[in-house]
């Protein structure tokens, strides 16, 4: 019996990770929930057969903070709603941030998320786990969106001068694969409390990320037992180069 596992946001940098890995585990597919199913209104049948749902959509950036908030709990409400009107009771993944406490509309929408989420899991009987991520890198993040990382390799690859602030600091990291690894255990494994914290594997300071990445761009390359070099060029690989 094929177990199925549902990954809203599907279309994005996690989700999309995420999605190629379930479908990579046997025995496993990846239900992949996009913005037209939100806006079609047929998500309660989506969410039917899956036994587990990773909330990931959402917007991270906007010009309007207030529309971002808005945005992000009535996704949130579709998918509570969609639960409901089905009549089943997934284990449900919040995608939140090891930075929730920000005080930023976007971090808002992930504290008041979950604890919409808690307090809808308790009325509808569903297992509910808030995942605190640390910043993610990889290939196939945004620039100028996702992360410093994305930015960096992204600039660099299209010969751009890279831009460190003085109060940049240090940075917590986890590439992509760490982290689909641990959201796929989280979904599939044994309930694991809420909420969980997952730890990063990387802690650098962002200067240095832009000196190895200017290395890289002028043909340096890391030795093959530095890791975190070794996925920070992959990363910048997955860049394309300036049009000549």
């Amino acid at each position: 019996m094929i177990r199925k596992i549902g990954v809203t946001g599907a279309a994005g940098f996690i989700g999309g990770h995420l999605a190629d890995y379930i479908d990579a585990q046997p025995g496993f597919e990846a239900v992949r929930i996009v913005r037209e199913h939100f806006e079609e209104r047929h998500l309660s049948s989506v969410v039917a057969g899956c036994e587990a749902i990773v909330h990931l959509a959402g917007v991270s950036r906007s010009d309007e903070p207030q529309q971002l908030y808005r945005i992000n709990m009535e996704l949130l409400e579709h998918l509570i709603l969609a639960v409901r009107f089905a009549g089943v009771k997934p284990r449900i993944l919040f995608g939140s941030t090891t930075h929730e406490a920000k005080q930023t509309k976007y971090h808002a929408s992930k504290r008041d998320g979950r604890d919409r989420l808690d307090r809808a899991a308790r009325e509808l009987g569903f297992e509910n786990v808030g995942v605190l991520m640390p910043n993610v890198f990889g290939p196939g993040g945004k620039p100028h969106y996702n992360s410093v990382v994305a930015t960096f390799c992204a600039d660099s690859r299209r010969g751009r001068r890279l831009t460190v602030h003085s109060d940049a600091g240090r940075v917590k990291l986890i590439y992509i694969d760490g982290l689909v690894r641990r959201l796929f255990e989280l979904a599939a494994g044994d309930f694991p409390g809420n909420p969980v914290e997952i730890a990063p594997e990387f802690d650098v300071e962002v200067a240095g990320i832009a000196a190895r990445v200017t290395g890289f761009a002028a043909g340096k390359r890391p030795e093959p037992e530095d890791r975190f070099g070794v996925l920070l060029y992959r990363t910048w690989l997955s860049y394309p180069e300036k049009e000549c």
